[in-house]
């Protein structure tokens, strides 16, 4: 839904065609409210148009069946499921880190919500050698949203409204690509919050003799100081998930101290838009020559 809104602003892009099982024959403009040509349509079960492009946000076993599909037609494929992420033969698009992937790119696999906060708020610092070889500790908190669009009891307003509780710890499906990006063993912990949309990731991880919080701060500011989509934050400033909702940002920080040689390392994303829908965009807009911004930014 909010990628369907960011392509119908998108003044490069033309939507030939909407597929969804569940909404399939009802006009677009009854379930996004949009206007104009792309409001007009109506959603599909199935697509036979040609195009371009094919976003497959579907569950992964679906994306695992459609894009081969869209590939032989000739398109190229974005895909926002789990199903491509660890192949050797989709570019992994996590965007300030693909770039120089994503202009050839035929199948892009896009990153789960929690791996692109926590990756970016760590890479760098790996990358720069700053972190100890030691397991990286990871709490992380998102909204209702970040757990789809399904029906379950968990998911109920009567069950999360005032609550707050883990889920899926030990057997998250990002657990994996989280292990993958950042080379290190993760301990992940994932919490449902009473809230709709946004996502919280802090990250406890032991630096390396010498390391200090200065240190880690100025390699972040160092990495993204020409970034459009990720913005370093002071020790002390709001790191709050209401910063970054409806936004395609990304915010990270460091805590000012760092204790037994352990540092605290933030970042926030909305997880339905840098999360997903935003991020894929971005990818488009690279992989088609357009101005990374375009479509996301004034």
């Amino acid at each position: 839904m909010e990628l369907s809104r960011i392509l119908a602003r998108h003044a490069g892009v033309e939507i030939v065609g909407l597929s969804s099982s569940r909404w399939a024959g009802r006009p677009v403009h009854e379930i996004l409210g949009l206007p104009g040509p792309v409001g007009a349509l109506r959603y599909e079960k199935t697509l036979d148009q040609s195009a371009d492009l094919a976003f497959l946000a579907t569950p992964a076993d679906a994306s695992a069946r459609l894009a081969p599909q869209w590939l032989e037609r000739g398109a190229r494929v974005i895909d926002l499921s789990n199903a491509y992420r660890a192949s050797d033969d989709a570019v992994y698009g996590l965007t300030e880190f693909a770039r120089e992937q994503l202009s050839d790119a035929r199948l892009v696999a896009n990153p789960g919500c929690y791996p692109t906060a926590t990756q970016l708020a760590l890479l760098p610092l790996i990358n720069q050698n700053m972190l100890a070889s030691e397991p990286i500790h990871v709490d992380a908190k998102s909204g209702a949203t970040g757990a789809g669009r399904k029906v379950d009891e968990t998911l109920l307003f009567n069950e999360l409204v005032d609550n707050h509780y883990p889920y899926r710890v030990g057997q998250h499906q990002h657990v994996p690509e989280l292990e993958r990006g950042l080379g290190r063993d993760v301990l992940f912990t994932p919490h449902l919050l009473p809230i709709q949309r946004g996502l919280l990731v802090t990250a406890y991880v032991k630096v390396n003799p010498g390391i200090t919080a200065d240190n880690l701060l100025e390699c972040l500011k160092e990495r993204y100081q020409n970034e459009p989509f990720v913005q370093v934050v002071e020790p002390g400033a709001d790191l709050g998930v209401r910063r970054v909702l409806s936004t395609p940002l990304c915010r990270v920080g460091v805590a000012p101290v760092i204790k037994s040689s352990w540092a605290r390392v933030f970042g926030s994303i909305d997880n339905l838009m840098k999360g997903a829908a935003s991020q894929a965009v971005q990818n488009m807009n690279l992989m088609f020559g357009y101005s990374e911004t375009d479509g996301l930014l004034p």
